[in-house]
């Protein structure tokens, strides 16, 4: 239990700051101030969850986890290889509703494989899982 809690928490921080890192990168090129709003609402709230996945970490004696940096650099690549052929409001809510999807898929794998964890634990991956799945929803008009 107390180890896949501590796994489960490490992939929760990783995935959130991947979310934050993307988000973030593209908030200069985001021209509608409604869409940055949300992007910016989106940071807030995944920082948020960082913190709660953090304090529970420090009450198992675990450490964050970083980012895979394979996925960081394809993900990295991507946003800029996209941006660079264009770079509007639509790419950006692509690219992040893109990004929300795959952490929805890899979040729930972890919450599946890593069963065993704490039931705060759990509860927090699947408010990540919800918060993304709210992101990806308020972007679908920007599409």
């Amino acid at each position: 239990m107390h180890k896949d809690t501590i796994a489960l928490l490490g992939d929760c921080t990783a995935g959130i700051d991947m979310a934050v890192s993307t988000m973030d990168g593209l908030l200069p090129n985001t021209k509608d101030l409604q869409l940055r709003q949300k992007l910016q609402e989106g940071i807030s709230d995944h920082q948020l969850l960082r913190e709660q996945a953090c304090s529970l970490l420090q009450q198992y004696g675990g450490q964050e986890k970083a980012p895979n940096p394979m996925a960081k650099s394809m993900a990295w690549l991507k946003t800029n290889t996209r941006m660079a052929v264009k770079s509007d409001d639509t790419t950006v809510a692509y690219l992040v509703a893109d990004g929300c999807d795959m952490g929805i898929k890899s979040l729930s794998k972890s919450r599946n494989r890593y069963s065993m964890a704490d039931r705060n634990a759990i509860d927090l991956a699947q408010e990540l899982i919800r918060c993304e799945e709210s992101l990806s929803a308020s972007l679908r008009p920007y599409l």
